[in-house]
């Protein structure tokens, strides 16, 4: 069955019923330039609350400071590494999830990158571009267990649950605005799943 990440969570009440939800990973962004931003002690706040995976989301942070959050359970870094960045990678025995644009430019890039970790999140290169079903599909075929994210909502979660993806990342689509999510919402994203 395909899991579920809720990302950019910026309150407790939030996590705490995101959680009893049933949710596979709770996401929190730790980039002051986000409207989501937590700060990285806010998910020892979140620890002692829910039982769920914490994932720290790290965008424009430096990768280092983004690796020592010793409250989360996983690191997300949404950008592309350089080279020496993903070889850094390698030392830490922390779990990751790592962010690849869904699109063909970036076959060898995702190909490196499963060299590190299998959790790996395909998501769309820039804010406002539209999912590539056909580059999904034949990817997922290649790589199944892979996460998608992009625009994923309660109206069209069915598309994306037809590329049986490992599990879906989703933030915007489950909000009432940004960083106060909608729990009805996220209810119908778990239903649709399940």
């Amino acid at each position: 069955m395909t899991k579920v990440k809720i990302c950019g969570i910026a309150t407790l009440d939030d996590a705490v019923d995101i959680s009893r939800l049933g949710v596979d990973m709770l996401g929190f962004l730790e980039d002051p330039v986000s409207p989501r931003y937590v700060k990285p002690d806010f998910l020892r706040i979140v620890r002692d609350n829910v039982s769920a995976p914490l994932v720290s989301v790290n965008v424009l942070r430096p990768l280092l400071v983004a690796l020592k959050n010793p409250f989360a359970d996983i690191v997300q870094i949404h950008s592309v590494l350089k080279e020496e960045e993903l070889e850094l990678l390698r030392s830490y025995s922390r779990k990751f999830i790592l962010y690849v644009p869904s699109s063909e430019r970036y076959l060898d890039y995702l190909r490196r990158v499963l060299d590190i970790t299998n959790m790996v999140l395909l998501d769309l290169e820039r804010k406002g571009d539209k999912p590539n079903f056909g580059f999904l599909t034949k990817v997922l075929r290649d790589y199944p267990g892979l996460g998608v994210g992009g625009g994923i909502s309660p109206d069209n979660v069915h598309d994306f649950l037809k590329l049986e993806p490992g599990w879906l990342d989703v933030s915007r689509g489950v909000e009432d605005y940004p960083g106060k999510k909608n729990l009805g919402k996220v209810r119908k994203i778990l239903e649709a799943i399940r």
